[in-house]
Parts: structure tokens; sequence; C-alpha cells
């Protein structure tokens, strides 16, 4: 039965085309939307010249009771309208600048549906884990002067970058897997080649089969980003920090950056893992640091955690959105890849501790064939590692001696490093250096790592009892850095 009060309320026109307000940042349609609220929350009911002029206490209550049930109504009315025209003007947005490919579907591997945990037993649906191929191109399409000025101006494009990402939304768990882009591997139709030639002679589709064929590994999804997207994606997230112990430079990629904490922009996020003759001035001269393509390769995977750790936790489908935005006029995807499922890769990266993913080069070695680099599966380290990500057990193997470990000095404090090392004094840990860091601001004390490596970092920070664990570049005949900072305790 209607309520009296409601039947007495004023007629409202509602608009006859709803699409006129679907205009995102429509002031107008702002204006009308509030007005539409006036209208039905603030009109009061038209009074009746022949009834009494008084209302009992219950009909004042119910009254009041009814306005706020149609106040919330209103309000996530207003709000879900809200969320749709944004919705819908970053879907439109995606939808105009996102490239999607069609020919690398049948190469994929479909997902598995989820599986339905026991009623009985509170089992609720798991989420399948997602394995993705992702591929940095290299190719120039796009790149602005700042960008352009060290990496030339190359036709086509390769494949700079290949990495397998498997997601674990049940738990929130990461894996990362890089392949060296000179792995020897048999391409269908091309015989014995590098494998990121795969890209150059067939594209997505053959660099897809070609990387399950050499890892016999499914892949779900597949993702190609090119210089001008990675570095979108470090601008919209106002930069990405990296710690320096000393200062580094790669003149061949730009690379210049001072020792301590660095706020790296874009472009200079992509000198960085782009670096092949990365050095750093320690004692005055210039000295090269893992400065190789598996040294790139450890780079590029530091910034993809360093990245995942700066990002922002999104607190509506909006920000999530932004970053996806920010990326999509660069990114190639999957035709089955989803807007929603992009939107949720993003949106999961809340929940994922950076310091807890699991990242790990192919273990490989060099050889020289007709006169042509390659790089072998190291045996049997690389089957493990392969057999590991496809079960999801730990990719990163356990030191196989005591940890070697360069002390520096970075808050300025007379000892710090010096009491640091003797905390570390024991069989599980040996200690090669103790010295200065080229900063002397290191507010936090900071154990660097390689990215395969972080777990020998998190062992010295638990003997420590304090420091932030960060992926890095260290020398040769060194397993982590400590740079003590001002958290350190007092000597």
């Amino acid at each position: 039965m209607k309520d009296d009060c409601s039947s007495r309320r004023m007629p409202v026109s509602l608009p006859s085309r709803p699409g006129k307000f679907a205009k995102f940042g429509d002031l107008s349609a702002q204006r009308r939307s509030r007005s539409l609220a006036g209208a039905l929350f603030l009109t009061r009911p038209m009074a009746d010249p022949s009834s009494p002029p008084v209302l009992s206490s219950r009909s004042r209550v119910g009254t009041w009771v009814r306005r706020a049930v149609v106040a919330v109504v209103i309000v996530v009315g207003i709000g879900a309208l809200a969320s749709a025209l944004i919705v819908k003007h970053v879907s439109d947005t995606i939808e105009d600048n996102l490239t999607r490919d069609s020919d690398v579907v049948q190469a994929l591997t479909p997902t598995t549906k989820p599986d339905v945990g026991s009623a009985d037993t509170g089992g609720t649906p798991e989420s399948p884990a997602v394995t993705f191929l992702i591929i940095g191109s290299d190719s120039r399409e796009g790149v602005t002067d700042d960008l352009g000025t060290h990496f030339g101006d190359f036709p086509g494009q390769r494949a700079d970058v290949i990495m397998l990402v498997k997601t674990y939304p049940g738990d929130g768990r990461l894996q990362v897997l890089s392949i060296p882009r000179d792995l020897e591997v048999d391409i269908e139709g091309y015989g014995t080649n590098r494998i990121n030639a795969a890209f150059a002679f067939g594209g997505s589709e053959l660099m897809v089969l070609t990387v399950r064929q050499a890892t016999g590994l499914d892949i779900n999804h597949y993702i190609e980003i090119n210089f001008v997207g990675f570095a979108a994606i470090v601008d919209e997230l106002g930069g990405v920090v990296i710690n320096f112990p000393h200062p580094a430079r790669d003149l061949k990629s730009g690379l210049n950056v001072d020792a301590g904490a660095q706020r790296l922009n874009g472009a200079a996020a992509l000198a960085y893992v782009r670096s092949r003759s990365y050095q750093e001035l320690q004692g005055g001269r210039w000295i090269s640091v893992d400065a190789s393509d598996i040294g790139r390769m450890r780079r590029q995977q530091q910034l993809i955690l360093t990245v995942l750790a700066e990002m922002k936790r999104p607190a509506t489908i909006a920000d999530a959105s932004n970053l996806v935005q920010a990326m999509a006029g660069s990114l190639t995807v999957d035709a089955l890849l989803t807007q929603r499922s992009m939107l949720e890769l993003v949106w999961a990266m809340r929940s994922i501790d950076p310091a807890q993913i699991d990242a790990a080069t192919l273990p490989t070695y060099g050889k020289t064939i007709d006169d042509r680099s390659y790089q072998l599966p190291k045996e049997p380290d690389a089957t493990q590692v392969l057999a590991a990500f496809a079960t999801g057990s730990p990719l990163a193997s356990a030191a196989d001696g005591p940890i070697r470990i360069q002390v520096l000095n970075g808050n300025g404090v007379a000892g710090s490093a010096a009491t640091a090392a003797a905390a570390l004094d024991s069989s599980e840990f040996e200690i090669v250096e103790v010295g200065d860091a080229e900063s002397k601001d290191f507010a936090a004390t900071v154990i660097i790592a390689r990215s395969d490596r972080l777990a020998l970092a998190r062992a010295v920070q638990t003997t420590l009892g304090f420091g932030e664990v960060t992926p890095g570049s260290v020398p040769t005949g060194v397993d982590a850095i400590v740079i003590v900072g001002s958290d350190a305790p007092a000597a």
C-alpha cells in the first residue's frame, strides 16, 4: 500500500534521454543531478487544507524514517550513477587507445574455471593462478626527444624484455621468471636462433609458441608494452625510488644518478632498466657492476618489484583505471584479456607484498656458436626453476655457503657500520667489507640484494632486527649490501 505522504510529493520530470547525462565531467549534468536530488529529497509533502496541522509523534517518526531511507537510496543511486559515468569514460578511453591482438589467442592456454570449495567446510570459489607472458618491445614509436636521445632510431621492433609473470589471486602471491633474450631455442619454421628472434619473425603468436616450447609452461595471457608505455606507468606513479650505494651511470643508456635514495621519472627509470654498461663510482673511479645482459634482467626485475611497492593502493576503481589509462596507448594485449580482468589485475596488486615476490632468472651460461653469442640452459638448475614455476614452489635457491655482506655507513655516525657488522658476526654471514656509503642521508637502513636473492637479504634483516629489504645491483663477490641508516640502534 502506498504511503500517503509519498503519494502527495510534487511530480518530478525525469530525463527522457539518459544518454545525455553520460558525458564524463559535464558540469551541467552534475548540476542537473543535484537538482534531481533536491527535488526528490528536499521537497516537502504538499499540505492538505482540510487536514489538521498537527501530526502525532509516531507519525513524525515514521515520516523521518521514510525520509532517511529515501536519502540513503538517493545517495547510493547518485554514487552508482557517478561510478557508472566514470567507468564508461574510462572504458571508452581504454578501448580507443588499447591494441587488441586476436592472432595470439590460438597460441594461449585458456584459464581454468575456479574450483568451488565444499559447502560443509565453508569453502569458497578459489581464483586459479594465471600466467602472463610480458614482452617489452624496443619499438621507438611515439618516443619523445627526452627518451630518444640515448635509444637511437631503429625501425621495427624486437623483444627487449621477456618475462613470465604468474599471479595467485587466492593468496596474493606473485612469481616472476625472466628469460634471457639470447636463449638458444628452436623456432618453428626458422630453425635454431635466439629466442627474441621469434618476435621479429612471427610476432606475438610465434613468440608465445616459442616460449611455451622452450619452457614447457602454459601461458594464459599476452601483454606487450613499448618504451613509451613503460615510462608512462612510472610517471603515473609519480616516479619510483631506487637506492644507490654509490653514484651510478651508463653512458650508453643515459643513466646518471647520485648516491642515495633517488626518485626516478619515466625517462630515468627506462635508462636504468636498459643499462648493460652499468657503472658505480667507488673509491674515486668508475667500476663496472653487473654490467651484462643478465645484470640488466636483474635491474628489470628490481624495477618491477619497486613499481609494485610504489603502486597507489586504489581507494576507488577510478584510481586503478588511471594506471591502465596511462599505459593503454602503448599496450597490446590478447583479445581474451578483458578490461575487467586488467582492472582486477591492477586492483589485486594492492595485496601483494613486494618483499615476498618470488623472482628468478632462468639459469644459463654463455656460449659462442658460429660467431654468435647465445645463452644455453644451465642444468639441472634450469629444469628445477621451470618445475618450481609450474608448481608454484619457491624459485630462489638457498645460499651455497655463508652470506657475503658489505656493510656501509649511511648515516654519518661514527661506528654505525662496525656495530652492524658485529651484530652479523656468525657462521651464517661473512663480512667482506666495512666502509662508508657515498651518501650519509639514509634515514632508514637498506639491505640490498639481487632480485633473485632477496631471501638472503631477509635473513640479514631478521638477524639485525631492522632495515628495509630492497632489490638492486651488488658487486661481484657480494650477496647483500647493508647501508646503515639513522634508524639503527645507537652503538
